[in-house]
């Protein structure tokens, strides 16, 4: 098996594994299309897994199933392998083989698992390869002829719609988690970006790479544990956000001198032009009632944030200064706008009236940033310091802002912060999902 085999069978490994059990095999079928070697090969890993421990899921299949010990033993390679290979997949010369690992009687009890992970063994060599391999190639055009022919390889062939979720080898990007940061589900995904749960919580659009130089738009059905892919093209498609209804996502798309607001609906329809104006701007939210999206716009060395009609008529400053202002949400009534600013000298979370703001209140202590609504409204979340702060909301009054009446850390976790939000929560509150640093 060469190297770019394998790494095609992990690819398609963990993208099962990380389905329900029942929908694995069709996940396997689907991805491998007519090559009935490549379907084999995975599903005997997948047999192997059956009696293996539950690490197995987080980690590639070659290293999860390597003798315990071998991480302990003293390296003898060459310096630069041991510099980058990992410690668990570089051994004495001669000091390890399957049949050493595993006395004969107690192979031939286990029968077709010692044979399974016998195939596991022997793919965790030929990885080593692979990475040596790698190394000498690094930053070749070869590799990158290669990424782009492996992602091409876990996509149905036949079928644009359900896909392999797209993702490197072995790691998790997306994480969805509890309230107490536990993980729930994992999303495998290429460098993704703004994660957004669907109206009714059951789905997640995100922005990720999916085979070429620019960035598509993603939907995973996290019933289903089905992976669609929206827009397929060079227009760099990103920062996704769901019409109240679920049958349309708003989102950016690469145009001449910037990016514009594109439509996309999940019916199939052809995606059309939102709104279009001068430079770069990217959808923040949606408004409940579908008049009007909140937009960051690049303004020199900052960043506005103004209000696009989805008439597409012209689009209006909703807060504009020489400071940073950024990650804008509309409250689930549309009375109010959480957002991030840097006025004060660090970044803080604000919370002003929709559609004339002048009621501003400060809602982060300490600094925060990127606050996302509970669906009643009855909460705002936002980051600080790798920490998720949940702020509890009294009900508004009049024309007052909502008061804060608590706020609680829930839990800590590597999350990615840039200038769009990268994570969301269900509207029951109770799940995030989250683009995890490396």
């Amino acid at each position: 098996m060469t190297p770019e085999r394998w790494r095609a069978v992990d690819a398609i490994l963990q993208a099962a594994l990380a389905c329900e059990p029942v929908r694995r095999d069709a996940v396997v079928a689907a991805a491998c299309g007519a090559d009935e070697a490549l379907r084999i090969e995975v599903a005997s890993l997948l047999a192997a897994h059956v009696d293996s421990d539950d690490a197995f899921l987080e980690q590639p299949a070659a290293v999860a199933h390597l003798p315990t010990d071998l991480a302990e033993r003293p390296l003898h390679v060459a310096p630069f392998v041991d510099s980058a290979v990992p410690r668990a997949l570089a051994t004495r010369p001669n000091e390890w083989s399957p049949s050493a690992a595993e006395p004969a009687s107690h192979a031939a009890a286990q029968g077709r698992t010692v044979s399974a992970r016998a195939t596991l063994y022997v793919a965790a060599v030929m990885l080593v390869v692979g990475v040596i391999g790698g190394l000498v190639l690094a930053r070749s055009s070869f590799v990158q002829r290669w990424t782009d022919g492996a992602s091409a390889m876990v996509r149905p062939a036949g079928d644009a719609g359900i896909t392999v979720p797209p993702g490197a080898v072995g790691s998790v990007s997306l994480a969805v988690v509890n309230r107490a940061g536990q993980l729930v589900r994992a999303i495998p995904a290429n460098r993704p970006w703004t994660p957004r749960f669907s109206p009714d919580g059951h789905r997640v659009a995100y922005g990720a790479f999916g085979g070429r130089e620019s960035s598509d738009l993603w939907v995973t059905d996290l019933d289903a544990g089905t992976t669609r892919r929206l827009t397929d093209g060079d227009a760099d498609a990103n920062d996704p956000q769901w019409s109240a209804d679920g049958a349309s996502i708003a989102y950016s798309a690469r145009a001449p001198g910037g990016k514009d607001v594109m439509l996309s609906t999940l019916s199939g329809a052809a995606p059309r032009v939102l709104a279009s104006r001068p430079g770069t701007q990217f959808p923040s939210d949606w408004l409940r009632d579908g008049s009007a999206l909140l937009v960051t716009e690049e303004a020199g060395d900052s960043h506005d944030i103004l209000v696009q009609p989805s008439d597409g008529s012209p689009a209006a400053p909703y807060v504009a200064t020489a400071a940073n202002e950024t990650a804008a949400r509309f409250s689930p009534d549309g009375r109010w706008v959480a957002y991030t600013s840097d006025a004060s000298g660090r970044p803080e979370v604000y919370l002003d009236a929709y559609p004339r703001h002048g009621q501003r209140v400060l809602v982060s202590s300490g600094g925060g940033v990127h606050p996302v609504w509970r669906g009643d409204g009855r909460e705002l979340y936002y980051w600080r310091d790798g920490a998720l702060v949940a702020v509890q909301l009294g009900v508004a009054t009049g024309n007052l802002p909502p008061v804060r009446v608590a706020q609680t850390v829930l839990f800590r976790a590597k999350y990615d912060v840039g200038v769009s939000t990268m994570y969301d929560v269900s509207p029951d509150g109770q799940r995030f999902v989250i683009v995890r640093q490396p």
